[in-house]
């Protein structure tokens, strides 16, 4: 059988469990299915009784026996997910295949006559649904003339799927040489984990970030989750559901403390650039040496410190490529001890998660019309005039004024201390306003 990518709803082989995930909410949906795919599973999601049916056709018993689960979100519409569950037990094998039902503390039987099927209650935990999902895998593989390899889940032979066809597409690889690969990778000694303490690692694609840090959220776990995409890295210290403190390298977005010092009303431009210029002998970090001068307070620094981090898990969240590495620790960082002893200065992970969830919400609407870190726009001067001041923010017109032709999206973003997604969002609805356009280099003929 030639190896695919596992793309989203498609099989990838018997190996890893397929999970017919019927949610008509598509946004509680995208954190669950995020979740399950992190733990190994593929996820087949239907938001309607005509999808769910159609891919139990295709995917079920009577299809390529990918699904081997049901998950039904019973919460929203109950009357809607007994007509789905009554619908998918009709087809061919469907009434075998193990069922979940997630459901709501006010309803927690919302389906006559399913009561006996294993439920999980709204708001639920990563770890809790991969938890039930495996149960109830396991206690089908448990029974007469089930075969446990059926339930086996392994992220690595996925993976491997990916980057065999990336490398080599026009090679077939079979199941049993994948796994033959991925069996040799795991018991190579070099590439064993520190035995010191225990370490997640993974590959952004195979796994989504957003999925990463719910986890890690919901288990209250503390550490440090490290994103790398070749010479750019990004940590996030992880404290008990709280992001304490955020930092990034080798990245075009200016995602420095000083930028947010200006950007907090804390300092004007013009002052922080006066401090930066004198050295420091001791190296101290930035927010260390602007509280010990005087020019903020502790409570000023732990705002600072929140802000940052929830720009910094935004832009992280926008990652496609590279590898993730989380290593629990027992300290915390002593600027991320300092702002954590603030308490009432934090950042929730989930807080941050809606942020960073938001912006790529935003990124998808511009597409293709996003503007790049390089592009310059030239204003349509014209056209500004026809408008009155009051009729574009503060933030707007700081940054149409900067518009002239030479500065690209990057220097308006050093220059208006607002970041260089901050800056695209605007010259992108000014571009739609017809305030500015792109400036296209003529070529030579």
């Amino acid at each position: 059988m030639a190896s695919k990518p596992p793309a989203s709803g498609a099989a990838s082989g018997h190996a890893h469990p397929g999970i017919l995930y019927y949610d008509p909410n598509t946004t509680t949906a995208k954190l669950a299915t995020a979740g399950l795919r992190l733990a190994g599973f593929q996820v087949f999601n239907a938001h309607t009784l005509a999808d769910a049916v159609e891919l139990c056709k295709k995917h079920g018993p009577a299809g390529d026996r990918a699904v081997m689960a049901l998950l039904l979100d019973a919460a929203v519409d109950p009357a809607a997910s007994a007509a789905v569950l009554k619908a998918l037990v009709q087809i061919p094998g469907g009434a075998q295949l193990p069922g979940i039902l997630l459901v709501s503390r006010s309803n927690p039987t919302p389906i006559p006559g399913a009561e006996g099927l294993p439920s999980l209650r709204r708001p639920f935990s990563t770890p809790a649904l991969v938890k039930v999902v495996h149960e109830a895998l396991e206690d089908q593989a448990d029974a007469p003339g089930a075969s446990s390899s059926q339930i086996s889940v392994d992220l690595a032979i996925n993976r491997l799927k990916q980057l065999l066809y990336e490398h080599f597409p026009a090679q077939e690889f079979s199941d049993s040489e994948i796994e033959h690969f991925a069996r040799a990778l795991r018991t190579d000694d070099e590439l064993a984990l520190p035995t010191d303490r225990p370490v997640i690692r993974g590959a952004l694609g195979a796994a989504r970030l957003e999925a990463v840090l719910e986890m890690l959220g919901n288990a209250g776990v503390r550490g440090i989750l490290k994103v790398e995409d070749g010479s750019k890295w990004g940590k996030l210290h992880i404290d008990q559901g709280r992001i304490r403190l955020a930092e990034v390298k080798g990245t075009d977005e200016d995602l420095k403390l000083g930028r947010f010092v200006v950007e907090g009303g804390f300092m004007r431009d013009e002052q922080l650039e006066a401090f930066i210029v004198g050295k420091d002998p001791e190296q101290r970090p930035l927010g260390t040496r602007l509280l010990e001068a005087g020019f903020i307070s502790q409570a000023d620094l732990a705002q600072i410190v929140v802000d940052q981090a929830r720009a910094v898990t935004s832009h992280l969240l926008t990652w496609k490529s590279g590898t993730f590495t989380f290593a629990p620790g027992s300290d915390l960082d002593s600027m991320a001890a300092a702002a954590a002893a603030q308490g009432r200065t934090e950042l929730l992970v989930s807080e941050a998660l809606l942020d960073g969830l938001r912006w790529l919400d935003e990124a998808t609407v511009m597409g293709p019309h996003m503007p790049d870190v390089e592009d310059v726009y030239l204003r349509i001067d014209e056209q500004v005039a026809r408008l009155s001041r009051e009729a574009l923010p503060r933030d707007e017109l700081a940054v149409l004024e900067l518009v002239n032709g030479r500065n690209s999206v990057k220097e308006i973003a050093r220059k208006t201390r607002t970041g260089t997604f901050a800056v695209a969002r605007v010259l992108y609805r000014h571009a739609k306003a017809n305030l500015v356009r792109k400036r296209v280099m003529p070529v030579a003929v």
